[in-house]
């Protein structure tokens, strides 16, 4: 079950105002980042700082791991997208 950090975190993420700073921290990265846990829990940490969601250290590992379970390609545009659609 998701908790409300995961989901706050989640609905920041995907609002269309916020979406363009997540983007530009999202296309910092590679696809071998993501593919990584330990690399991917820092971007999580990035994200929710940036979003003003405080995130547990479980709920960052919750969220690496559904993002390295998505295999994307952070500078793949259709990518980005697709992932937005996803935390909606």
């Amino acid at each position: 079950m998701e908790s409300e950090a995961l989901r706050t975190f989640r609905r920041k993420m995907a609002n269309p105002l916020h979406w363009r700073k997540a983007n530009r921290i999202f296309s910092t990265y590679t696809r071998a980042d993501l593919a990584d846990p330990n690399r991917t829990r820092c971007l999580i940490e990035e994200l929710a700082s940036s979003l003003g969601v405080p995130l547990s250290g479980q709920e960052q590992m919750q969220a690496a791991d559904w993002l390295v379970k998505q295999s994307i390609d952070p500078k793949s545009r259709l990518d980005r997208m697709n992932l937005w659609k996803k935390a909606k």
